[in-house]
């Protein structure tokens, strides 16, 4: 993926003209808690800030990166992550733990292990590392022919099932206890036959989608005097590029002279904690009423919305004396890939409650009918649920393990012998029977030839 590089490596948001407003303090307080971390994908999940709260008018520094961090975030590792062979081998293995976690072992057990034991010095015990040996291969041929045989097909059938619940579950009860948010009216056509899963609704009115962990993320928002001139033309095609290097966002114009509207879906705000320095990310578009409310008191929020509903743009808004309300332009981020590859989950000011009891933002799914629009709400009903359906799944992929777990042992012990006689040219010893002396078979009754 191509990345704009930015117009100027001195970024003029900070060193932008003394006219030029400060960071206005905001109370921030109900919505503080399960904030977002500046650095992309890393969720401080149930954290309460005490600090101050600002609105964000130039970039975000990151925070220095622990090692693990600056791993991961390495190209190499991105580009093996974002493969598509790298997303199947994940899938597999979550689909077929048993018989990945076999496969893993037979390798283990047939090579490394007895290598290392037969690696021993001193031949006293040459015979017993060799009997270990062979009960190492033993255990791994065993451990993975049983779930080559018996489990993969049950998990795969299992894991079946799920993926093509409308055709394998028919009752749907159990359909609505695994999946809160499905419309059931929408799994059938007007003849009431069963519909594919793949035409079916949510609640919302969105594609149903069975996972609720794979959430809607967006691209780390930039700071506007941050963005391309490349990106920034994409959006206003004419904008007047000549001054904007030294001009605030509140002074761009067009070539035209007008001053620079940016289009409502375009726009980001950032709340950060003076304290924690955390960073929280919203889209102005869809940012509940009741984080504007604490970002900006003097906001009459019943100014913000059409009679349709739909949200104006800022241009638009009031203040509760009636008056016009000015949007400061220096507060506005971008979202946008061509100029980031870090992504964050996309946040608007919902909150639930978790099955743990801390407060945490809502995420939305990604069913969303456009770029611009939102997903499904992922609530509390839909994360307990979740929840159930993980232990569920993992019973389906383990139980039957579980179940050949004897029968398993059984022959591996019994491979043993075949194993040293094959591997190691060895058989097993039988202990000779001992001589009964002839005082002791008198005594026993046993008759001495």
């Amino acid at each position: 993926m191509k990345i704009h590089t930015t117009q100027n490596l001195s970024s003029p948001a900070l060193n932008r003209p003394t006219n030029i407003p400060l960071p206005r303090e905001i109370r921030y307080t109900k919505y503080s808690d399960g904030m977002r971390s500046s650095e992309p994908e890393i969720y401080k999940g149930s954290v309460s800030f005490k600090g101050k709260k600002e609105i964000v008018n130039k970039a975000v520094e990151a925070g220095k990166k622990k090692f693990a961090e600056r791993v991961a975030d390495s190209k190499g590792l991105k580009k093996i992550f974002n493969s598509g062979s790298f997303g199947k081998l994940l899938e597999t293995t979550s689909k077929q733990e048993v018989l990945i976690n076999s496969g893993t072992a037979l390798v283990i057990c047939t090579t490394a292990r007895p290598l290392t034991i037969m690696a021993l010095p001193g031949d006293k015990n040459k015979k017993d590392c060799a009997f270990a040996a062979a009960h190492s291969v033993s255990s791994g041929v065993w451990g993975f022919i049983v779930p080559l045989l018996f489990i993969r097909p049950l998990a795969t059938g299992y894991n079946l099932a799920l993926k093509e619940a409308g055709k394998y579950i028919k009752d749907e009860s159990k359909l609505v206890r695994m999946w809160p948010h499905l419309d059931t009216a929408s799994i059938k056509d007007a003849n009431g036959k069963r519909l594919p899963m793949d035409k079916w609704l949510d609640k919302a009115g969105n594609r149903f989608i069975p996972d609720i962990k794979d959430v809607h993320k967006v691209p780390l928002p930039k700071h506007i005097s941050e963005i391309s001139e490349k990106t920034l033309l994409e959006r206003i095609p004419d904008l007047d590029t000549s001054k904007i290097k030294t001009l605030s966002p509140n002074e761009w114009v067009t070539k035209n002279g007008e001053k620079v509207k940016f289009d409502l879906k375009d726009i980001f705000i950032a709340v950060k904690d003076s304290e924690s320095k955390k960073v929280q990310y919203f889209p102005l578009k869809h940012v509940t009423e009741d984080v504007l409310k604490e970002v900006y008191p003097e906001l009459d929020v019943a100014s913000i919305k059409a009679a349709n509903g739909e949200r104006l743009h800022p241009d638009k808004w009031l203040k509760k004396d009636g008056k016009a309300f000015n949007f400061d332009n220096n507060n506005i981020f971008i979202s946008d890939w061509a100029e980031t590859d870090k992504g964050i989950i996309l946040v608007t000011g919902l909150k639930r409650k978790h099955i743990d009891g801390s407060i945490k933002d809502v995420c939305y799914q990604k069913n969303n009918k456009d770029e611009f629009s939102l997903g499904t709400p992922i609530d509390e009903e839909m994360v307990k649920a979740d929840s159930v359906n993980t232990v569920l799944n993992k019973l389906g992929g383990w139980l039957p393990d579980l179940v050949v777990t004897y029968p398993r042992a059984t022959a591996t012990i019994a491979i043993i012998p075949f194993i040293l006689k094959s591997v190691f040219g060895i058989e097993k010893s039988k202990k000779p029977k001992e001589d009964i002396p002839a005082q002791d078979a008198g005594k026993s009754g046993k008759v001495v030839a």
